[in-house]
């Protein structure tokens, strides 16, 4: 088997794993939400925001982010307030479910960092630099086609 080959084996494998990985909250917890949406509620954790500014932090479509926002919202895990002096912003903040949710996502998103710097310790820097440098060009991929 090429080197091309056992790095794609490996790459698949990696994603098959992390797809079931205790981070994704929907597979563990048996919440109704996704990735993006566990994402959107540690952002909200530490303060309120607009669509916009949720778009903008997660590098995602405002269209996006109101489909998302609507299931946290329909699952009572984030409130929508109107701004009292800008009628035509509105605020997201987390329920208190939402907040233990928040606070699961973002132990389970630790842990995995953790694990992540304790194989990354098994490299020296130098490796450590070609491995993001391989990491960044692999994701270019999508983006050119």
């Amino acid at each position: 088997m090429s080197e091309t080959n056992e790095i794609m084996t490996a790459l698949n494998h990696f994603v098959q794993e992390y797809a079931s990985h205790p981070e994704v909250i929907t597979s563990t917890a048996g919440q109704n939400i996704n990735a993006t949406q566990a994402h959107l509620l540690m952002l909200l954790r530490t303060q309120s925001l607009t669509n916009t500014q949720l778009a903008a932090a997660v590098e995602l479509s405002r269209p996006a982010i109101t489909k998302a926002i609507k299931n946290l919202i329909a699952h009572h895990y984030v409130i929508a307030t109107i701004n009292e002096t800008d009628k035509r912003s509105t605020f997201y903040s987390l329920t208190p479910s939402g907040e233990k949710l928040a606070l699961r996502q973002e132990s389970a998103h630790q842990s995995m960092l953790d694990h992540l710097n304790t194989i990354m310790t098994n490299f020296t820097p130098k490796q450590q630099k070609t491995i993001t440098k391989f990491l960044k060009q692999l994701n270019q991929i999508g983006d050119n086609q």
